[in-house]
């Protein structure tokens, strides 16, 4: 019997995805148009909100204007990398210009592609969208697994602010 707890702790344990005060996962993606890659590592010393999303998933269409919204508030030592697992890049870029056209203005943060799902395979993500507020030093402060609506960004404008 003890035995088979030990298992079934380390089945668990294995399951489980990052959780607040881990690490950020060091990724390489390219931006949507395929142009340049970034890393993690190129955000360090910014607050970063790191958010996994598709052109399919209909919370994220609920999200993503806020998202631009959000984005313009914080000119400097916030950044929101919003990274797609479309596996067609197309979808994705029409979806954005969808979003553009609503609101009247242009993608004031960076789009990453990850058409192998590299990243949300890597957090173990259990959901779309999935967003993680990290700090300056790269440490998950937060982990947003669902929409997020104009109430919900408030509040995280104040976590933003105390990390800031």
């Amino acid at each position: 019997m003890k035995t088979l707890i030990i298992i079934l702790a380390l089945i668990a344990n294995l399951a489980a995805g990052v959780v607040e005060g881990d690490k950020a996962i060091a990724f390489s993606l390219k931006d949507l148009e395929g142009s340049k890659s970034y890393t993690m590592e190129d955000f360090k010393g910014e607050v970063v909100l790191l958010n996994l999303w598709a052109s399919w998933c209909s919370g994220c269409k609920e999200e993503m204007p806020e998202f631009y919204k959000l984005q313009k508030q914080y000119p400097k030592g916030f950044k929101i990398v919003a990274v797609s697992i479309d596996s067609d890049a197309g979808k994705s870029e029409e979806f954005l210009a969808s979003v553009e056209e609503e609101l009247g203005m242009k993608r004031p943060f960076i789009v990453l592609h990850d058409n192998e799902k590299k990243l949300p395979k890597s957090y173990r993500c259990i959901g779309m969208p999935s967003s993680y507020l990290i700090d300056k030093e790269g440490v998950i402060r937060k982990i947003i697994v669902g929409s997020l609506n104009s109430e919900d960004i408030e509040a995280l404008r104040h976590d933003i602010d105390a990390l800031r």
